[in-house]
């Protein structure tokens, strides 16, 4: 016993101490960042409704935030090794986290998140900078420890999520929101400038803004186009990809109508201020998980942790669908079922898809997976609300479909041996 602890505590220092340079200041700012960002995650829909957004409307304006995103994304790629990861990250993080929130926190009618929704979408040309930050000058077998660590964290934020239930509870949604918002807009500033004093461009940042410079336009295309074709070419990249849409447009659906579900009677029927204890319940969960699979995270079982994740994945959703109304006792076995799968398949899922790319297409190949991704899901809004006000249950349903068909797409990849534990 005493020996198996101090394995699990030397396992939990490795996993730690395999975050350093860029890495770790990307996981420590977001982490503390990810405070604000889950009480806005768990909050927005409902202070849309409580400011008149009808619920058709809370996923068209979705489809508005994935539309710019599509937009965004797609310059993403050119954007990291034109201009570099750092200078990219820092400059859209400030305007594109600053301006919507501001306008979140100040609304009066729906028009104000349409451009909030419009100007925050555009924050996702960051993202094939903010994956490269990442995993650039970080080992292959490094990787997952790093996703693992930064979901350690991100998950830690959640344990302050009953403040906003607190806040919520005390001056109800639309005074507590435009708090929520306002702190947010601060803490997502913050964290930008705080990144442009700590953060250095990568090695392979530094060489592909140097390949780039004099590039006219057309020539940058040529190499985008080239980039994306050879990807395609790999049988992994294409299937793993698929794999990635469905688990996002299952998220897009969760992520917009679940709290509106639990607190609506046709739903669970909870108060709202009651819906801050499931992050906080997450939190405890997959900081746990995490710390108890920290063996997991540092080796090569990232086929093993996909497929376990998405299967937990999919009976937490189940359990969601059959929870009885009024109980809370459901709710609570889900958000421990999606804390668990999120520990061992986020972490993965981001490694994996890292290391299936070349450091020199790295860039390219996710803004374009990034934009695919995007048009993808962009009808995921639309179709939840219209699902919702047919069934409330509807989306959920949807969902959990969607969640079969990706992991029967991950079983079949292991079973023609291409990925590798």
């Amino acid at each position: 016993m005493i020996q198996r602890m101090a394995r699990q505590r030397s396992q939990v220092r490795g996993l730690f101490s395999a975050v350093r340079g860029n890495a770790r200041v990307m996981v420590v700012t977001e982490g503390i960042a990810a405070i604000s960002f889950q009480w806005y995650g768990t909050y927005i829909s409902l202070y849309m409704l409580a400011l008149g957004v009808s619920a058709v409307q809370v996923g068209l304006l979705q489809s508005v935030l994935i539309f710019s995103k599509l937009i965004s994304t797609l310059l993403g790629g050119y954007a990291a090794d034109r201009f570099g990861r750092k200078r990219v990250l820092v400059v859209f993080d400030i305007l594109c986290w600053g301006v919507p929130m501001f306008l979140y926190a100040i609304a009066r009618n729906p028009w104000y998140f349409l451009v909030g929704r419009f100007i925050n979408g555009f924050v996702y040309i960051v993202m094939p900078s903010f994956e490269c930050l990442f995993v650039e000058d970080v080992p292959r077998e490094n990787r997952a420890a790093v996703y693992g660590v930064l979901q350690f964290l991100m998950a830690g934020a959640s344990l302050f999520a009953p403040a906003a239930g607190w806040l919520v509870a005390q001056r109800s949604i639309i005074p507590a929101g435009r708090v929520i918002m306002l702190v947010t807009m601060t803490s997502s500033v913050a964290m930008a400038i705080v990144r442009q004093f700590t953060l250095r461009e990568t090695t392979v940042g530094e060489e592909r803004m140097a390949d780039t410079v004099g590039l006219m336009p057309l020539e940058m295309l040529r190499e985008y186009l080239g980039a994306i074709r050879t990807a395609g070419r790999d049988r992994r990249i294409r299937t793993y990809l698929v794999v990635r849409n469905l688990v996002t447009f299952n998220s897009v659906m969760w992520a917009t109508f679940s709290i509106i579900y639990l607190t609506d009677a046709r739903g669970i029927g909870l108060a709202p201020s009651a819906v801050a204890l499931f992050p906080f319940i997450s939190a405890l969960v997959t900081m746990g998980m995490i710390l108890l699979a920290a063996e997991r995270l540092q080796g090569e079982r990232l086929f093993s942790n996909l497929i376990l994740g998405q299967g937990l994945s999919v009976v937490a959703s189940l359990l969601f669908v059959l929870s009885p109304s009024g109980s809370i006792w459901g709710p609570v076995l889900v958000a421990v079922g999606n804390a668990a799968s999120v520990a061992l398949f986020r972490s993965s899922n981001n490694s994996y898809w890292a290391n299936l790319v070349g450091d020199r297409q790295r860039a390219l190949v996710f803004s374009a997976s990034a934009a695919l991704t995007a048009l993808v899901t962009l009808p995921a809004g639309p179709l939840a609300g219209i699902a919702y006000g047919v069934w409330s249950r509807g989306p959920f349903v949807l969902g959990i479909v969607l969640q079969c068909v990706a992991l029967a797409l991950t079983v079949g990849l292991a079973s023609r041996d291409e990925i590798a534990e």
